[in-house]
């Protein structure tokens, strides 16, 4: 199944440092190339920028969150706007930082910014299934919006009953 088109972009505010921006995007999409930046002066008059970069390899990415065993969490983050075969959904720029993932939800404000990614393609649903799909799912079975999910505020839904003696 070929990758969805990826784009990615963050917000550069005057208070942010651009140096630490672009080693947060890096740590999670090592090709992206930030444009050139310069350091804010006193008194800052700019309002920010965007920085947008398209047909972004997600590989990195789809190894990291693998890495960390948080496979469950991206799918239930990845597919929670999916609409249409598109997808939006942030991630901290102070977890990349750290060389971690945190997926950021709707309505919520992330100290450090975020890391909006946004796929689209056909048969998203079906990719971000299977590039989140790891082999305890061979025991206890998920798939996008199922009863498992987590809650649309971040609560985690239990799902996984205690095996009895």
């Amino acid at each position: 199944m070929s990758s969805p088109y990826a784009v990615v972009c963050t917000t550069i505010l005057p208070s942010d440092h651009a140096p630490s921006v672009a080693d947060s995007l890096s740590t999670l999409f090592p090709e992206l190339e930030p444009p050139e930046f310069n350091e804010n002066e006193f008194p800052m008059t700019d309002k920010g920028e965007e920085w947008k970069f398209e047909e972004v390899d997600l590989s990195k990415f789809l190894s990291r969150i693998s890495e960390l065993r948080i496979l469950d969490t991206a799918l239930d983050a990845m597919g929670a706007n999916l609409y249409d075969n598109e997808t939006v959904f942030s991630l901290s720029r102070q977890a990349a930082l750290a060389g971690k993932v945190a997926f950021v939800l709707n309505n919520e404000k992330s100290l450090g910014g975020t890391i909006d990614v946004t796929l689209s393609g056909d048969n998203l649903a079906a990719w971000i299934e299977e590039s989140t799909w790891h082999e305890g799912r061979t025991e206890y079975p998920r798939s996008l919006s199922d009863d498992w999910s987590m809650h649309k505020d971040g609560e985690v839904s239990e799902w996984v009953d205690k095996k009895s003696d």
